[in-house]
């Protein structure tokens, strides 16, 4: 029994789809990691606090029932977390099974960029894990196809890593810029139904910029308030490799 864990381990740990084996070796490590733990006790309170303002929906008609069986399966953690701020005003005119009928929010990918610009905080701030700075535009497109937009001349890239996703690798590069703020854009080969131009949310303690162009998904990561997320994405979109 391998005691590594992923982030989609713990995702599944949070929607309890884990055997007791597997759940012992999350809650070890995440006894371990006391970061990761608080933001999983976060995910875990969503999920209750959902619970709590939605009661049970009666059973959908026969239509609905089988418009809902032809809608592609989503990661549970990002159905439920994206519902919550719709469950309330909905629950009472129609039940929690109008939420899923009705997908909107953020692409999924915008979950994996949050989690990958943490990792990347991490590993800035950890002796033991050595960043790796070298940057280099064109060989990642000839390497991954990935096509990456030119930096402003203050950004400095810390740390650039190749990220894996259930649609094949994405690249994160965090960078820091002249005033100090931290930044990490995800770039992934996949037309995702993000916009083609940039729209951002609040996630956590991050704020996500996230656009399409083509056949690539972008999302840029930081601290900042979403609008000024937003306008640095903006700035970004006008100048590519």
């Amino acid at each position: 029994m391998t005691n590594d864990v992923n982030a989609l381990e713990i995702d599944a740990y949070v929607d309890d789809q884990l055997d007791l084996s597997r759940r012992f070796v999350v809650e070890t490590h995440l006894s371990r990691h006391p970061d990761q733990a608080a933001q999983v006790m976060a995910d875990l309170s969503t999920r209750s606090a959902l619970r709590l303002m939605a009661p049970r929906p009666a059973a959908p008609p026969p239509a609905m029932a089988d418009a809902a069986a032809l809608l592609p399966a989503a990661p549970l953690r990002s159905r439920w977390r994206r519902a919550l701020p719709l469950v309330a005003p909905l629950a009472a005119a129609a039940g929690l099974a109008l939420v899923f009928l009705r997908p909107s929010g953020p692409p999924d990918y915008v979950d994996y960029a949050v989690n990958s610009h943490r990792i990347a905080m991490m590993r800035a701030s950890m002796v033991s894990q050595v960043e790796t700075p070298k940057y280099d535009a064109r060989e990642i497109a000839t390497n991954t196809r990935i096509a990456m937009p030119h930096f402003p001349a203050d950004w400095r890239v810390t740390d650039v890593q190749l990220f894996p996703t259930e649609r094949g690798p994405a690249l994160v590069v965090a960078v820091k810029t002249e005033g100090g703020k931290n930044f990490s854009l995800f770039a992934l080969r996949d037309r995702s139904r993000a916009p083609e131009r940039p729209d951002a949310v609040q996630e956590g303690a991050e704020s996500v910029a996230y656009w399409r162009r083509g056949d690539m998904s972008y999302a840029l990561t930081g601290s900042g308030e979403p609008r000024l997320m937003d306008a640095t994405a903006e700035a970004l979109t006008r100048d590519w490799s």
